[in-house]
């Protein structure tokens, strides 16, 4: 199963994006995000505009896990905790994956919502993009 992926201009170049819907049940999150899928990043981090797009709350940051950890992504230095057990669904599929959640802007701009290679190897997916041609898409074998 292909699943498409746009090539669009951001940040000054080309990169692959796709909408997905981010669910938790605990904490209660739910929304759809634009994500860059990056396989440079070995994490998937949820962008600082889409937590607040979501509105999630101080009460809902709380219920994140583990110690707040400095990450450096995309000339910005934010800290993050985890929220475990998110569920995103890109197209018709499902993968279950603990998200990085920034909770501080150390300094620099909030980056956006980034797929890492944790998503592709979870989700199980071949990626292919070319963005010359500007075409890209994610491939699964399992069928869903």
């Amino acid at each position: 199963m292909r699943l498409p992926v746009r090539v669009e201009f951001f940040a000054g170049g080309l990169r692959p994006i796709v909408t997905a819907c981010v669910k938790s049940e605990s904490p209660k999150i739910f929304g759809i995000v634009n994500a860059i899928i990056d396989t440079g990043s070995p994490t998937t981090i949820l962008g600082a505009g889409d937590v607040q797009r979501m509105r999630i709350s101080q009460v809902q940051m709380q219920k994140l896990i583990g110690a707040e950890k400095e990450v450096n992504l995309g000339g910005a230095q934010i800290k993050t905790r985890i929220l475990p057990d998110a569920e995103l669904k890109v197209g018709e599929k499902y993968v279950k994956i603990p998200i990085q959640v920034p909770v501080k802007l150390v300094r620099g701009t909030p980056p956006p919502t980034i797929l890492g290679i944790d998503f592709l190897l979870e989700g199980k997916f071949k990626f292919f993009f070319y963005p010359e041609k500007r075409e890209a898409y994610l491939e699964s074998e399992d069928g869903i």
